[in-house]
């Protein structure tokens, strides 16, 4: 996007106007803005007349004409017209140059410039004899640095860079000079700001700025985005333009592209330049446009002008901007306090600006990324347009794909082979379809570890997945498959599920009657788990005394499975009926109420009773109730005081079962460890937030207001469907919490059973503690416990084993794994480092804090009130911390996991999904979480 900085600097008086030159038409205008300056579809001086004399040689000024390929003429100055540039000449001006020359053709406001063509890049490396190294380049790239600094110190010929500064005057005081790859703005990769732009050059330094560009086709960044790969020899063409000074600028989707919709337009918005927005550093003004269905030609100018619907705003303080300076650089300044909390686009304007995008939508064909500025007098302005939507279809890889999405909250930490061995296979019978998956999605199993992190194999959601016409794809699938593969997914128009897929699981699903496995039935769900949840807590002091021996210990955790099975079965369908109402009350309130859809936020707050919030807020009245030295002597495993004990006794006896990583069988609850609720205590007791009993109710009245709103902007039949799904959201979001915190329970009483297991073997030599149990694996304990002598035997083999794993498990913890794996290799690296951060929003709100990185709950002192609590998941166990957090940002997460629910609840912005965000981060970094928008902005120092 580094085009959007090419339209800003302060003109100065312009020269009296040079007589048309009669080679070239005049030029047109804004096309839809009555008071719009003749910028023009061809390239003009500043007086208005043509710039270019009859076309003669690269760098001559006396031989005869020459072409390039497909009859392109050269201009004495070494530069083609924008206006003759044909539409078949990316390869001789590369892509960005050729989009210009569309828009300027069809009559778009585009500012007056020309394109240097790659051969005359060519022709100036050949003369200089770097031609040869350009070519070894491609082939290996050891010596690119070499290049690039070659390309920059050379010498141009005087006659070509004599004519460059020449035209560059007629252009303007101050151009802005454009890289334009041949590579570059295509549907498959765009090289955005991958190559160099110089802006607000004075003519006379527009040589230099070329030779800039050319040589940043060999800068480390381009290298490292071709995968490592060099270029073709001098495929880089450069843009000369006139730059133009903005009262506003920014971009805009003709489609939404956070969701994939084709009936919605986004714009952004900051004043004066958008360096300030490309660069990540100002969070813009946000506008949602509904836009109007695709219709015959002779219909959609009147639809454009009648059907355009501002639907949503987002206005931020805008207090800095960037603007032009003198010696052509660009500055960061206050924005004029009558501005800053201005909107930057009237409506009119931005309907306005929304019909020039679905002009260039027409011309160009496809739906477009457009960079705009508005000028001082009203007139916009296009400055680059790429397309959106993707070349190939979404799912066309043949390598299996592992996340650890989905299954990373639930397993923050490395799995214990003892909790992994016996949890994984239960988990594998209601998921593993092995007949499918080696038949069409490359073979492999459902789960497996990799540095002790579960990753579930998603493959088949490549597959699942698919697009209505124009329509968003299910959120729920999209989030298990890697950033670029879901991006490709939203710019598609519409993707039909594969059948062949879908048909295997069903015929496997009815061959083995696997219906008989899960309570499916979303009406009949709910009663399923009450009658689980009754049926478990009768249970529980049974399920947790002690064996009566070794042998009946196995036995009881056999018995215990069987419960683990049986939640599995109803949760599986919980979590899924809970995605899908979400999903079907997002989109009819999209299509009934465009205008209400920030009502989602209220409607689907969760219904009292959330036992998680519940646990939250005991812990608020337990630091409340806790003196620093309780909660020293707590920590050091001290006696406290009487009060505090008595307290804590409470606590435990209510919520004691409760872990950090609740899924891992063998974490250590708080009622066996009461030290480790110590951080979270303290940092309860350094905030300054809402009790979360306020906040609740808080919520609680959310809710009623916009049920209010609802019932005062439907009816009928729409009204009772709307009123439906809030009802079925809410439910499944409320089961999906609870039933949490009573698996907590089940596995508290399997892990005492383990302990127990442990502890005999303790006694009998093969371990040396009994919490080393979780170091073996569950077949391994079988039979250890049911064949003493072959354990007697095995005892100093397993005594090693259990001593490497131990070692294992520490090298596993101090690794970072990635979110996503291609077959065995690692999966697409995170974009570089940039200032705005894009993620998926999922508890809306905005907040500007500094960042603090938290590794493990343990570090849960460090966080202050207000600070932006940036980790890799959460589970129930970490959601206290919420109650101190400005805002949360996670590597992993969902719309629907524990800790968007937990966020929405206590009304703190969150974002996930943002890869290697714990490293991206830096801790005391002043960031802006915008849930809404799933953004975080990275400031920097003025």
């Amino acid at each position: 996007m580094d085009a959007l900085v090419h339209r800003e600097h302060r003109v100065p008086p312009r020269p009296p106007p040079e007589p048309p030159d009669p080679l070239l038409p005049a030029a047109r205008g804004d096309g839809g803005d009555p008071r719009a300056a003749d910028t023009g579809s061809h390239l003009l001086a500043p007086g208005g007349c043509a710039v270019l004399p009859a076309p003669q040689a690269v760098g001559s000024g006396s031989q005869p004409a020459r072409r390039l390929e497909r009859g392109v003429r050269l201009s004495e100055d070494g530069a083609i017209p924008l206006s003759a540039v044909r539409a078949t000449e990316r390869s001789i001006v590369g892509g960005k140059a050729l989009e210009l020359a569309r828009l300027t053709r069809a009559g778009l406001p585009v500012p007056a410039g020309v394109v240097v063509p790659v051969e005359v890049f060519r022709s100036t490396l050949e003369g200089a004899g770097l031609l040869a190294l350009a070519e070894e380049v491609q082939r290996d790239t050891t010596r690119a640095q070499e290049l690039h600094d070659a390309i920059l110190a050379l010498k141009l010929p005087h006659a070509l860079s004599t004519a460059w500064v020449r035209i560059a005057a007629r252009l303007g005081a101050r151009l802005a000079v454009r890289s334009s790859g041949v590579e570059e703005d295509g549907v498959e990769r765009s090289f955005a700001g991958l190559h160099d732009t110089v802006l607000s050059v004075a003519p006379a330094d527009v040589p230099a700025a070329v030779l800039r560009c050319w040589s940043s086709l060999y800068t480390r960044r381009a290298l490292t985005y071709r995968g490592g790969g060099g270029p073709a020899p001098c495929q880089l063409a450069v843009v000369i333009q006139e730059m133009i000074e903005p009262r506003c600028s920014g971009v805009m989707f003709t489609i939404n592209p956070l969701n994939g919709s084709w009936r919605e337009m986004v714009v952004e918005a900051v004043w004066g330049l958008g360096e300030g927005l490309v660069s990540g550093q100002i969070a813009p003004h946000w506008y949602l446009v509904r836009r109007p269905r695709t219709l015959p030609r002779p219909f959609r100018r009147v639809a454009e002008r009648v059907r355009l619907q501002v639907i949503e705003e987002d206005l931020p303080e805008l207090s800095e901007r960037f603007v032009g300076a003198p010696g052509g650089s660009v500055l960061r300044e206050a924005t004029p306090s009558e501005l800053v909390h201005r909107r930057t686009l009237e409506r009119s304007t931005l309907r306005r600006l929304c019909r020039l995008g679905l002009r260039i939508e027409r011309a160009l064909g496809a739906p477009q990324d457009v960079e705009w500025a508005l000028d001082h007098q009203g007139a916009l302005r296009v400055l680059q347009a790429r397309p959106i939507t993707a070349a190939g279809a979404p799912r066309e890889r043949g390598d299996v794909l592992w996340t650890r999405r989905f299954v990373g909250e639930r397993w923050p930490q490395p799995a214990t082979p003892l909790g992994w061995s016996l949890l994984e296979p239960v988990i594998s019978w209601f998921i593993a379809y092995p007949e499918t998956q080696a038949r069409y999605l490359g073979g492999g199993p459902a789960l497996k570890l990799v540095s002790g992190r579960p990753y579930i194999n998603a493959t088949v959601f490549r597959h699942l997945a698919f697009k209505l016409p124009g329509a968003p794809a299910p959120r729920f699938m999209l989030e298990l498959i890697p950033p670029d593969e879901e991006s490709a997914w939203r710019r598609r128009f519409a993707v039909a599920p594969d059948l062949a897929v879908y048909g295997s699981i069903f015929r496997k699903t009815l061959e083995e009657r696997r219906w008989r496995r899960f309570r499916w039935n979303p009406l009949t769900n709910p009663e399923a788990w009450a009658r689980f949840q009754v049926e478990l807590a009768d249970q529980l002091p049974a399920l947790s005394r002690p064996a009566s021996s070794p042998a009946g210990g196995i036995d009881k955790v056999q018995a215990q499975l069987q419960w683990v099975r049986e939640y599995v079965g109803i949760h599986i369908c919980s979590l899924l009926f809970a995605n899908i109402s979400w999903q079907l009350l997002e989109g009819a309130l999209n299509a009934w109420l465009p205008e209400q859809r920030g009502l989602m936020e209220g409607l689907t707050t969760c219904p009292a009773g959330n036992l998680t919030v519940e646990t939250n807020q005991a812990l608020y009245a337990l630091a409340t109730a806790a003196s620093e030295a309780d909660l020293e002597a707590l920590a050091q495993d001290q006696p406290t005081s009487p009060a505090f004990a008595d307290a804590l006794a409470r606590f435990l006896e209510r919520f004691g079962h409760r872990s950090e990583s609740s899924w891992e069988l063998m974490a250590p609850r708080w009622r066996h460890d009461p030290g480790r609720l110590v951080p979270l205590l303290r940092a309860q007791q350094g905030s300054a937030s809402i009790p979360p009993w306020e906040r609740a109710r808080a919520q609680e009245a959310r809710y009623n207001e916009a049920i209010e709103i609802l019932h005062g902007a439907i009816r009928g039949p729409r009204l009772a469907v709307l009123q439906r799904l809030v009802w079925d959201t809410r439910r499944y979001l409320l089961l999906r919490e609870n039933q949490r915190f009573w698996f907590d329970h089940l596995l508290d009483a399997m892990q005492q059973t383990l302990l127990g297991l442990g502890a005999h073997g303790v006694e009998v030599g093969w371990l040396e503690e009994r919490g080393d149990v979780a170091l073996l694996t569950w077949p391994e304990l079988q039979r250890l416990v049911r064949d003493p002598q072959a354990a007697a035997l095995e005892r100093s083999a397993t005594l090693e084993r259990v001593e490497a794993r131990r070692a294992q498990r520490l090298r596993d913890a101090a690794t970072e794994p990635p979110t996503f794996l291609a077959g065995d290799a690692l999966g697409p690296s995170p974009p570089p480092s940039a200032q705005r951060l894009q993620g998926l929003g999922i508890s809306p709100g905005r907040v500007r804090g500094p960042v603090r990185v938290l590794r493990s709950v343990a570090e849960g002192h460090r966080l202050r009130s207000g600070d932006v609590l940036v980790t890799r998941a959460v589970d129930p166990g970490w959601t206290p911390l919420f109650l101190t957090a400005g805002a949360v940002v996670l590597e992993l997460g969902s719309v629907l996991s524990h800790g968007a629910v937990i966020a929405r609840e206590y009304e703190v912005p969150a974002v996930v999904n943002i890869d290697d965000v714990t490293r991206r981060l830096s801790e005391g970094q002043e960031v802006t979480v915008d849930g809404h928008r799933g953004v975080v902005w990275i400031h920097t120092e003025r």
